[in-house]
């Protein structure tokens, strides 16, 4: 997985990373947001969106 983005976004960060999919035989990105709350490795609720093949990260 490779990190192909990182932006400033609300006060934590905005990622997209690159992965390659074996069942889908293609690149696939996924984003991620970090919120500042992030850094101090505290302990964070999570959600999942999974958009689905045709859509943008």
């Amino acid at each position: 997985m490779q990190r192909i983005e990182h932006r400033a976004c609300f006060g934590g960060w905005q990622d997209v990373y690159r992965h390659r999919s074996d069942a889908l035989d293609c690149e696939m990105n996924v984003a991620v947001y970090l919120p500042p709350q992030a850094a101090s490795g505290a302990a964070l609720p999570v959600l999942y969106w999974l958009s689905g093949l045709t859509c943008t990260e």
